[in-house]
C-alpha cells in the first residue's frame, strides 16, 4: 500500500489558519436576530450548542425573511475574523512534508469559497492542496458528512481517511462519514464533553508526522 491511498482533511478556521472568527458571538447574533422576529424554541444555552447552520436554519423557518440578513451577518462576522490572519505555526510545513509523501491533502470548511481562497492564496497554501470544499460546494455543512463524501468522490479511492480539526463539529462529521478524526490545539476537553471521541489528538501540527496513517 502506498501513500497515495491516505487522504488527510483539514479544517480551516484554528487548524490551517490561524483566524479570529467569535463563533459564540456569532452564534448570540443569530439568535437575537431569531428572537426579534420569532418565539425560541428552546433556551438560549441550548441553542448555543447547536451548529451554526441548525440555528440559521432554525430562524430561517420561524421567519424566512430573516435568511438573507442571517447570511450577511455571518459573511461579516467570517470577515471581521479573517482579516489579517496568518497560517497556523507550521502549516505548510506539514502540508509539503504530506505531499512528498504522496499522501493526498483537502480542505473542508464551512466558510464561503471566496473569502476561503482568497485567504489560502495570502498565506500561501492553495497550491499545497489537492481540493477546497467550502459551504459554496457542499450540499449540507458540518457536522453533516455531506462534505467528506464530496471530498471521497474527487480524491478517492483511499485505504484510510483522516479529518483533522479543532471542534467537535469536525470530529462529529468525521463520525457520520465514518473516517478517523484527528483533533487538534487546546480544546480537547470541550470535543470530548460532547461525546466525540478522537482517533488522536495533536497540540503541534507538525504530531501530525509522527503518526502512523495506514489502515
Amino acid at each position: 500500500m502506498t501513500d497515495a491511498s491516505i487522504l488527510v482533511i483539514f479544517d480551516f478556521d484554528n487548524t490551517l489558519i490561524d483566524s479570529r472568527i467569535s463563533f459564540t458571538g456569532l452564534r448570540e447574533a443569530l439568535i437575537d436576530l431569531w428572537a426579534g422576529q420569532a418565539p425560541l424554541p428552546a433556551s438560549r444555552e441550548d441553542l448555543l450548542r447547536l451548529p451554526i447552520h441548525d440555528i440559521v436554519e432554525g430562524a430561517v423557518s420561524a421567519a424566512p425573511e430573516l435568511s438573507g440578513r442571517a447570511w450577511v451577518m455571518i459573511e461579516a462576522y467570517e470577515a471581521a475574523g479573517l482579516e489579517g490572519a496568518v497560517a497556523m505555526p507550521y502549516a505548510r510545513d506539514v502540508l509539503v512534508s504530506l505531499a512528498a509523501r504522496g499522501i493526498r491533502r483537502a480542505l473542508l470548511t464551512n466558510n464561503a469559497r471566496p473569502a476561503t481562497l482568497t485567504h489560502l492564496d495570502r498565506i500561501g497554501l492553495t497550491t499545497l492542496l489537492d481540493l477546497v470544499i467550502t459551504r459554496d460546494d457542499a450540499s449540507v455543512l458540518k457536522p453533516d458528512p455531506a462534505g467528506i463524501h464530496l471530498i471521497l468522490e474527487h480524491l478517492g479511492p483511499v485505504h484510510a481517511a483522516y479529518l483533522v480539526g479543532d471542534s467537535w463539529i469536525d470530529g462529529l462529521a468525521a463520525e457520520r462519514a465514518g473516517i478517523r478524526y484527528i483533533g487538534f490545539g487546546p480544546r480537547r476537553a470541550e470535543v470530548e464533553a460532547r461525546g466525540v471521541r478522537p482517533w488522536a489528538w495533536v497540540g503541534d501540527l507538525r504530531e501530525l508526522l509522527t503518526l502512523d496513517l495506514r489502515p
